[in-house]
């Protein structure tokens, strides 16, 4: 018969403080340094290296060499390499972590506007588009329209069924041709990007 001895102790897990756990270091293929998620706060001032964004809190993923500034957004750290797009249907898209071109700076086919950090791009088209225009959700309700809005890729008065008005229902600024907007066909309006999701 086994004998059971009863201890007037706790096992030592019950007493003892908790060790501090490690922080899980990360890799990621576009820095060569480990990754190590933090938390980020307003007043650090930090801006993602991969979508060029303020992170104003929350957490991000940072470089654990010092004097390295790198850091992603936990969003940017997870994207995916290789998105297809409905408004770029012809091929698929690939992540890069900088801009294909010599300049080193891309113009997005979406909003128009230049980056210099990641872009999904197409090399058979040199089509760009910043990672958070690629994110756009297909369609936006706003409180002040009775319909969805679409998203639609490259904006063309000429080419829209019926033609679309090229002015902004909501701030009532022109709509660039060949840029992306959300539109009413039932009601033949378009609202810009940003102003859509206002």
């Amino acid at each position: 018969m086994a004998m059971i001895m009863k201890s007037s102790t706790p096992p030592p897990d019950e007493t003892e403080a908790p060790a501090k756990l490690e922080k899980q270091q990360s890799s990621h293929f576009s820095h060569r340094h480990p990754l190590e998620l933090s938390e980020v706060h307003e007043d650090d001032h930090a801006i993602c290296s991969g979508c060029e964004h303020d992170i104003i809190s929350g957490s991000a993923y940072i470089c654990v060499k010092p004097k390295c500034n790198f850091l992603l957004h936990d969003l940017c750290f997870d994207l995916p390499r290789r998105i297809r797009h409905r408004c770029h249907p012809k091929h698929p898209l690939s992540l890069f972590i900088s801009p294909p071109y010599s300049d080193r700076e891309f113009t997005c086919d979406a909003c128009g506007e230049s980056g210099h950090g990641f872009t999904y791009h197409c090399g058979s088209c040199k089509f760009d588009l910043h990672v958070e225009c690629a994110a756009l959700p297909e369609t936006e309700n706003r409180p002040d329209h009775q319909h969805p809005l679409i998203l639609v890729g490259g904006f063309d008065p000429e080419k829209m069924v019926d033609g679309v008005d090229s002015v902004c229902y909501v701030c009532g600024g022109p709509m660039a041709e060949g840029r992306w907007i959300y539109s009413c066909l039932a009601c033949k309006c378009g609202a810009h990007l940003d102003c859509a999701a206002t």
